[in-house]
């Protein structure tokens, strides 16, 4: 039942070695994709990272609060065009159904904030787009980090 998925749904912050298998990845990203969003204009972009050296990378975009990816096996960037006024929140919305969708699937996730962090004076979203390869035009809400619970 939803209510208790959001009820018992936690942020995980380690994870262990296991891989998430290839089936699992396909239903977390036709989750995000199936997230509403307004007036159906579909603004947002789910990358997928399963590369272990992309997904180190993406933890230090930011000062702190991105160590959950140091560990996490998988993640997702949810990206999005600004050029739909709703993005921010048609982005945050794609973000927790990726999150509730891990929970009943028994995986962990966390969400990482990217959008006005920043590693010192460069900003966050410079980093993600350069470390996953998105098209300067998008815009990054956040970094999901997917994986077995290990805490």
């Amino acid at each position: 039942m939803f209510a208790d998925i959001a009820r018992t749904r936690r942020s995980c912050r380690m994870f262990s070695d296991e891989p998430l298998s290839e089936d699992e990845i396909d239903t977390l990203l036709e989750t995000g994709a199936l997230a509403p969003t307004s007036r159906n204009l579909r603004p947002v972009r789910l990358v997928p990272v399963r590369d272990a050296d992309v997904i180190r990378r993406l933890s230090g975009c930011k000062d702190s609060g991105a160590k959950a990816l140091e560990t996490a096996p998988f993640a997702i960037v949810v990206a999005a065009d600004p050029a739909v006024d709703t993005w921010v929140e048609d982005s945050s919305i794609a973000s927790i159904f990726l999150q509730m969708q891990a929970e009943d699937m028994g995986i962990g996730s966390c969400w990482i904030q990217v959008r006005m962090r920043s590693r010192g004076e460069t900003p966050a979203e410079d980093l993600v787009r350069e470390a996953a390869g998105i098209d300067g035009s998008f815009r990054i809400l956040s970094i999901i980090a997917f994986g077995r619970k290990s805490e």
